[in-house]
């Protein structure tokens, strides 16, 4: 990692009781072949290993101590970030980590080619206890790219799909604007990615996929999205009642739309007169969602 220079890229990483993963987090970015990077880790004050871990990386950034806040994640995640100083913002949770050892650059170079886009994305693979890779996350999109820009608004209104916060990288002002402020999340105590990806894609900033498995995310006994998943489950059934209302004021017209750059700047809106077209790509997207679901489910079955 690069010290002796402002970073491009801030990894903002919450940590507790995960000792077990934790090197195997860190070594991942330090493998990254982009190196103007900081990894900074919010431990909640965990009682393993974890802090003898972070004593042998002097190059991160770290501090522990327990949160208070009712979303703890949030906590960390925004103490993280009032940490950082790089342009660009990834998230990364304890237990996951990077595959691609190019990932960072390649962001990078997106991000500093094209102005309008606010944030980059990939593939996740899922990742076993003990190390082993098993699926990649839609990896259709590596052979043709979903939706790109501004037409990925009528992909999500249709399906919610959202990317997932291993595997993306954002513009420090939009991140900062968009994930919600501690005390903030009453609605998505466990997830407040939800609440990023609400707010993200509502307020009309562009994203694009690159097509490249960036991440891992492992399973294991000790994960959040187990132990809280009644409780998260809600939270994403609220995303899709909360998109299902955005969608029905967008269509009748009782909303605007604004599209903006990656410096906030408005560069378009969805007009009037483009509101049917819209209505008929998102039942489009729906429609090619449920033929891909029955035709697996039937493969499966076979």
């Amino acid at each position: 990692m690069n010290s002796n220079h402002k970073p491009k890229i801030s990894v903002l990483i919450p940590s507790l009781n995960n000792a077990s993963y934790l090197k195997d987090t860190i070594e991942s970015i330090l493998f990254q072949t982009f190196q103007n990077v900081e990894i900074i880790v919010v431990d909640g004050g965990s009682t393993d290993d974890s802090i003898d871990i972070l004593k042998e990386y002097p190059q991160i950034r770290w501090i522990s101590e327990k949160e208070t806040d009712e979303s703890k994640i949030l906590e960390a995640f925004r103490k993280a970030f009032a940490m950082s100083s790089g342009d660009y913002i990834m998230q990364c949770c304890v237990s996951d980590g990077y595959l691609s050892k190019n990932w960072f650059k390649i962001c990078d170079d997106t991000l500093e080619q094209d102005k309008e886009i606010s944030l980059v994305w990939g593939l996740p693979q899922y990742m076993t206890e003990d190390g082993s890779l098993g699926k990649i996350t839609n990896p259709e999109f590596l052979m043709k790219a979903p939706p790109q820009k501004k037409d990925f608004l009528a992909y999500w209104l249709s399906l919610g799909y959202g990317f997932h916060e291993g595997n993306y990288c954002v513009r420090r002002q939009i991140y900062d604007e968009c994930f919600p402020q501690r005390h903030q999340a009453a609605m998505f105590i466990i997830s407040p990615q939800i609440s990023f990806l609400f707010q993200f894609n509502t307020r009309g900033y562009l994203a694009y996929f690159l097509p490249a498995v960036a991440n891992y995310g492992r399973s294991h006994n000790n994960q959040r999205v187990i132990r809280l998943c009644k409780a998260l489950n809600k939270e994403v059934d609220l995303y899709k009642k909360m998109i299902k209302g955005y969608k029905k004021q967008l269509l009748d017209g009782s909303l605007t739309h604004w599209f903006r750059n990656g410096f906030s700047e408005i560069i378009g809106e969805v007009k009037k007169d483009e509101l049917g077209r819209l209505r008929r790509d998102i039942f489009k997207h729906y429609l090619k969602y449920k033929i891909s679901k029955r035709l697996i489910e039937t493969q499966e079955r076979l």
